[in-house]
């Protein structure tokens, strides 16, 4: 479409400014607040983004509907609270450990045993229902001396106590995970939830079900309780496999599988693999006659598993945010029905955090970026990128659109590559809400010096680095920087 020439000589002015600022960004990313160190060559490349907001592709399922808060020790503090409570989570995972409420020596139950730094399960739990509509619960294994299926009873009257205290306490409880990793290939402690095979897993997995069908119909809830697993520490497709064939060769007519889980950590450079993952659980179930339609849920993504981490703890906490700014986009595009952030606060690999340890309230890019998800707007349209590999490096584009206006989230996702954007975003056929009205042009940026606590705690809130107007126009086109494992939100909005 043809662009008025004020907006052509503004966009040319736009430019402009955006290579000043870069130059100096760049120079300042290279000399060392990414943790790479200076001297290391950066390239330069171009990206072309299209966006036809005409063009509809759903509701958008938004990925930072879904949270993950680790517990039930170190709670959030009053101000992080405030900070998710905006986020408005739908669905925020928490942890039950059979092992803590319960003595296997005294037979004795405790459902609100305090950690040794004061915290109690009940604090944790009542900090997650105030600000999330439902919860999913893990619910692990018992004590080791528990786990034999020979003799599974007491293990099963233990995770039946346990969740019924917990559902009576907190009707938003609406899904229960069964036990997590249970396929975790590294070696753990005697007294540690431990690994097991498939068929192993199957075996407690239908004691679950079992446990959830038989407190649906004691408590009768609103919500009834829903099961799930197997939980495995990444896209499996051999355990998941196996798990499916247990399920279907299972006899019991009352036997559920409500949700399929599972957590992955292993596509870090080639993140558009993500996309096939729900396609592929589906082609399973129907290879075994099972459900398609059940839902998929990914309750932690990212690229550090486990005390992982890439280059440097500052260049980490970016390249977190943007992978999974990548990997939320990519399980959009596939359609998984839940995928899980991965976690408010972390309790040993902070480069996972949203937030900053001992200082209630500030946060890491990876916040900044849930935060711009949250400001993406209700439907999906058509977004077009010219430079995305076929592994999802590159710039992508979730574009959204509503009655308020229209929303671009671009990232910039290069893992430990050195490749910066110049990026134009052209959006046509605007909504009919912007007819004859001008238009709010806002934009946010992350990236290694801006929004981003390891360059300057001080600025390390979500900044906006552009504010502007135009005249009525049908297109809008705008010109920024995106260097490596940088996002930026694209706001318009008509105004009078």
């Amino acid at each position: 479409m043809r662009i008025p020439l004020r907006l052509g000589l503004l966009a040319g002015f736009m430019i402009m400014v955006s290579l000043l600022v870069s130059v100096a960004a760049l120079r300042e990313y290279s000399d060392g607040p990414d943790g790479r160190g200076a001297g290391e060559a950066v390239t330069y490349e171009t990206a072309l983004v299209t966006v036809d907001a005409g063009v509809t592709r759903g509701m958008l399922n938004n990925p930072a509907a879904y949270h993950n808060q680790a517990g039930p020790s170190a709670p959030l503090g009053p101000e992080g609270v405030r900070l998710v409570e905006d986020l408005k989570p739908a669905l925020t995972r928490v942890w039950s450990a059979p092992g803590a409420y319960h003595d296997p020596a005294t037979d004795r139950y405790d459902y609100n045993p305090a950690a040794a730094d004061g915290s109690t399960v009940y604090g944790y739990l009542d900090q997650v229902t105030g600000y999330s509509d439902r919860m999913l619960m893990n619910v692990d294994q018992c004590e080791q001396e528990l786990m034999t299926t020979a003799a599974p009873q007491r293990c099963r009257e233990v995770l039946k106590n346990g969740i019924r205290h917990y559902k009576q306490r907190y009707p938003g409880l609406r899904y229960v995970e069964v036990f997590n990793e249970p396929d975790r290939p590294w070696e753990t402690r005697p007294d540690e939830p431990r690994a097991m095979p498939a068929a192993e897993y199957y075996e407690w997995y239908r004691i679950g079900y079992q446990v959830v069908n038989e407190l649906n119909a004691e408590l009768r809830p609103e919500q009834p309780l829903r099961v799930g697993g197997p939980v495995t520490h990444t896209f499996n497709g051999a355990y998941l496999q196996e798990f499916l064939d247990r399920y279907r060769d299972d006899p019991d007519p009352s036997k559920r599988l409500d949700f399929i889980s599972y957590h992955q950590y292993q596509r870090r450079d080639d993140v558009a693999a993500v996309a096939a993952e729900k396609d592929t659980v589906q082609r399973w179930l129907r290879e075994r006659g099972l459900n398609d339609k059940t839902p998929t849920f990914v309750t932690e993504y990212g690229v550090f598993p486990g005390s992982n981490s890439g280059s440097s703890f500052e260049a980490d906490v970016l390249t977190h945010a943007a992978a999974m700014a990548a990997l939320g986009y990519f399980y959009v595009e596939g359609g998984t029905d839940m995928p899980m952030h991965w976690v408010f606060n972390h309790s040993s690999n902070d480069r996972k955090s949203m937030f900053v340890d001992d200082t209630d309230g500030a946060v890491y890019p990876y916040y900044n970026l849930v935060r711009m998800q949250r400001m993406l707007k209700k439907v999906r349209v058509s977004a077009d990128s010219d430079a995305l590999t076929p592994a999802g490096l590159g710039v992508n584009a979730l574009a959204t659109r509503d009655a308020s206006g229209v929303a671009v989230l671009t990232t910039n996702y290069q893992w430990t590559n050195r490749v910066t954007h110049g990026v134009t975003v052209n959006v046509g056929n605007l909504p009919a809400e912007f007819a004859n009205r001008r238009i709010l042009v806002e934009r946010y940026l992350v990236d290694a010096v801006t929004s981003n606590y390891a360059y300057d705690p001080a600025t390390a809130s979500l900044q906006r680095v552009q504010q502007y107007t135009l005249d009525a126009t049908d297109a809008v086109s705008v010109n920024f920087e995106l260097g490596p494992n940088a996002m930026s939100l694209l706001v318009l909005t008509p105004v009078a």
